[in-house]
């Protein structure tokens, strides 16, 4: 029987801005999340033709055209999560394998929502895996479109469009 795997033990972490110096580390993870987790709905040739060819000189180019990121790292293992945005849409939130389910990804995706209010979006889209699909949607998103999408290795893969309306601020 399947459903929703229990928290894990909380665990201590800080969340910072990231800057170009932080891309090695935001490299590994987005692969090692991409191996690690993305495998639990996808094949593993769809995992690795969606991790295809990134670069850390992707994510500081990415930063140079106005992406904003966010990591997070615990004492002893560094950078273990990362959450991007650039105007209406969260672009990514990743966790190594291990520190899923103890509130990195809930904290990451908030910062990137708050940016987007704060760009004076009333709504945050994201462009979802099949494997994030139960986290955005416990955060109040909703599939607005189920798609193909093509991995930066070429093959296409099952993916989302969702939406979330997001909430004046307090």
């Amino acid at each position: 029987m399947s459903g929703p795997s229990p928290a894990r033990a909380p665990v201590s972490f800080s969340v910072r801005a990231a800057g170009p110096e932080d891309a090695p580390a935001i490299h590994r993870v987005h692969e090692a999340s991409i191996l690690g987790l993305g495998i639990a709905a996808y094949a593993l040739a769809e995992v690795v033709s969606w991790i295809g060819v990134l670069t850390d000189e992707g994510y500081v180019a990415a930063m140079a055209g106005g992406e904003a990121f966010w990591v997070t790292e615990t004492e002893g293992a560094g950078v273990v999560g990362f959450s991007g945005q650039l105007g209406d849409e969260v672009k990514a939130v990743y966790i190594a394998p291990g520190y899923e389910r103890r509130g990195i990804g809930t904290r990451l995706l908030s910062l990137a929502e708050d940016a987007v209010r704060a760009q004076g979006h009333a709504r945050v889209r994201i462009g979802a895996s099949l494997t994030g699909q139960p986290f955005y949607e416990a955060h109040g998103y909703r599939i607005v479109e189920r798609k193909l999408r093509t991995t930066r290795g070429g093959l296409e893969i099952p993916a989302l469009d969702m939406i979330r309306d997001l909430p004046p601020d307090c």
